[in-house]
């Protein structure tokens, strides 16, 4: 893509969720591969005023990498204007869909800047702050999923929406991640469970792919950050008035009702 389609495409995403308005494509400016991809990503991000509050990352499951046609994850921007805590009433109107997914989610502490080696797994433990659970709100610009163009849904922040985050957990490592069940009820009724294990075997792994990401393109995840690490029990999509909740155990239940 050239200067000018990333900045036209880059306007286009700005103008449908600043009027929370849905888009059927956009036509010749669509990304061909991931690198144009992550070039839109970073073209929209240096356009959007909002504050980034940290980063998503999708495609952690197998059979979502299939559904995509992708072999390692995606991941896109997330922003304090559309952050919310747990219990969480999002007004329906904001969002084109009402999707929502279970996640692990840490918050960072440190910097952690592009460098010339790999962070190492200890690390980039030794750089986490708490854990929380998280409901991602799956909302792209955009009439589908995207799924049959996995480029433009890495460019509309990984699909992102926004978040409802619970309570942090400074005692993030005392948990057994791939046993830890998350359970999804919505209206009281039991629709999904999962673990960390469904998400490239172990949150971890996720962070172990996004500061390795991050890294290529030149980005420091910065303290304060969070890293949400992709669904533990699939995406669902609610009716506005439904109220989900997610239950992690230990670390607690987040609640999202669209109104």
């Amino acid at each position: 893509m050239t200067p000018e389609q990333l900045e036209e495409a880059a306007g286009a995403l700005i103008e449908a969720r600043l009027n929370s308005h849905l888009l059927e494509g956009l036509g010749p400016l669509t990304p061909a591969d991931m690198q144009a991809g992550y070039a839109l990503q970073d073209n929209f991000m240096r356009k959007w005023e909002g504050v980034l509050a940290g980063w998503k990352v999708g495609a952690t499951a197998e059979k979502v990498q299939q559904v995509y046609g992708v072999n390692e994850p995606f991941c896109g921007p997330f922003y304090e204007d559309s952050t919310f805590s747990t219990p969480a009433t999002p007004p329906a109107s904001r969002f084109g869909h009402h999707c929502i997914e279970s996640e692990f989610a840490f918050r960072f502490g440190k910097d952690l800047p592009p460098r010339g080696t790999p962070y190492s797994r200890e690390e980039i433990l030794d750089a986490i702050a708490s854990v929380m659970p998280a409901f991602e709100l799956i909302s792209p610009r955009f009439d589908t999923l995207l799924q049959d163009r996995v480029a433009l849904a890495a460019a509309d922040c990984g699909l992102n929406g926004g978040f409802v985050l619970g309570q942090e957990n400074a005692g993030w490592r005392n948990l057994d991640y791939e046993t830890h069940a998350v359970t999804l009820t919505i209206d009281g009724q039991v629709v999904a469970e999962g673990t960390g294990a469904n998400v490239l075997g172990h949150p971890f792994n996720v962070l172990d792919w996004l500061l390795g990401h991050l890294g290529s393109r030149g980005i420091t995840l910065r303290e304060g950050e969070i890293v949400s690490t992709g669904t533990c029990t699939g995406f669902l999509y609610i009716e506005p008035g439904q109220h989900a909740v997610a239950d992690f155990g230990t670390l607690g239940n987040i609640e999202v009702t669209f109104v």
